[in-house]
């Protein structure tokens, strides 16, 4: 009995050596393919069957079958840990949803976040676990709207709403520190409020945080196809064709659509975090690149071999770069961590 309990624990102990081997060879692996750790390369892996299914005709007969049926309600939901720490409310605006959420400390910082989704996908359970993070570790309230989408809908209307909102936010709070921020196609609708504001001679909000933003939706940019390949989770031909059902009538070109074409001069402070393993980088540095020549106070953080809306995803780099984000909501950082240049600039 005793030398059985002695091989059963042997074998047990050779076992877990087995595994803790082949963790640390792939650890080993993915720091010296990818620059990055295990778990943000388990969690590319996990993405590449997004990819397979983004092509052209499928984007196409997507948008056609969203168009004949009735309009999908936009709701979520919130983790339930969340009621320890703030109030959650859902309003209707207009025929919006959005969603409030009011520590029960009071706050002076309040942050207005737009969540990404294409354009054509509302809010996920990733969204509402993100912004659910930012508000506990901030303390700040903050407001999500649910803005419509396409092909229901064009940018014209989710422009007024969410201007409407934001201004609204504004004038309930003064004195208030604002925070704007989104992420994907919610970055770039960000960055289009912001450029709105500018033109109006509106306030700008003290910050503007962009998380791997749509800044064009042409993807002109002949640098694009270098990383095509690399990139699991988009291609630059079915967002194209989304971004012409949420165009309208309008041309592409318009800095309502593609931020990246707008006067750049109005804004005040931007800081942008995005991956190099996905085909919005060359846009995001061009965009940096402009808002530099504009006198922009602008910081481009680009995570090394790390993929679309990172920030978000339960990797080591994913919490780095939330501690960071966390900072940047309280003002308790001028910029967040260095960029790929190492100055904080890129």
């Amino acid at each position: 009995m005793r030398a059985s309990r002695r091989v059963s624990r042997s074998r047990i102990a050779v076992g877990v050596a087995g595994i803790g081997l082949t963790v640390g060879a792939f650890s080993l692996y993915s720091r010296r393919r990818y620059g990055r750790s295990a778990a943000a390369t388990l969690a590319e892996y996990g993405t590449r069957p997004v990819k397979m299914v983004h092509t052209r005709m499928s984007i196409t007969k997507r948008i056609a079958h969203l168009a004949s049926r009735p309009e999908a309600r936009r709701a979520v939901a919130f983790p339930a840990w969340g009621r320890l720490f703030y109030d959650l409310e859902r309003r209707e605006d207009s025929g919006m949803p959005v969603y409030h959420l009011r520590p029960r400390t009071p706050s002076n910082t309040i942050v207005i976040y737009l969540h990404g989704g294409g354009y054509i996908t509302t809010a996920v359970t990733a969204h509402t676990w993100f912004v659910d993070h930012l508000a506990r570790r901030t303390g700040a309230d903050v407001v999500m709207p649910l803005y419509p989408l396409t092909p229901h809908h064009t940018w014209q209307e989710a422009h007024r709403l969410v201007l409407d909102l934001y201004r609204r936010v504004v004038t309930e709070n003064p004195g208030k520190r604002i925070v704007l921020m989104g992420d994907s196609s919610g970055g770039g609708l960000a960055a289009v409020i912001a450029l709105s504001l500018a033109e109006a001679g509106d306030t700008q909000p003290d910050e503007l945080v962009l998380i791997s933003p749509w800044v064009d939706v042409t993807h002109a940019n002949p640098q694009i196809a270098d990383y095509v390949d690399t990139d699991p989770l988009m291609a630059p031909e079915p967002l194209t064709e989304i971004g012409r059902s949420w165009a309208g009538d309008t041309p592409p070109t318009d800095w309502h659509l593609s931020p990246i074409y707008g006067d750049l001069s109005g804004l005040k402070k931007v800081t942008t975090f995005v991956g190099t393993r996905e085909i919005f980088l060359p846009d995001n540095a061009l965009f940096h690149a402009k808002l530099l020549e504009a006198g922009v106070d602008s910081t481009l953080h680009a995570g090394e071999g790390l993929n679309h809306v990172y920030p978000m995803f339960p990797t080591p780099e994913g919490h780095r770069a939330r501690r960071d984000l966390v900072r940047l909501i309280t003002g308790e950082l001028a910029s967040a961590a260095p960029s790929r240049s190492g100055n904080g600039r890129h």
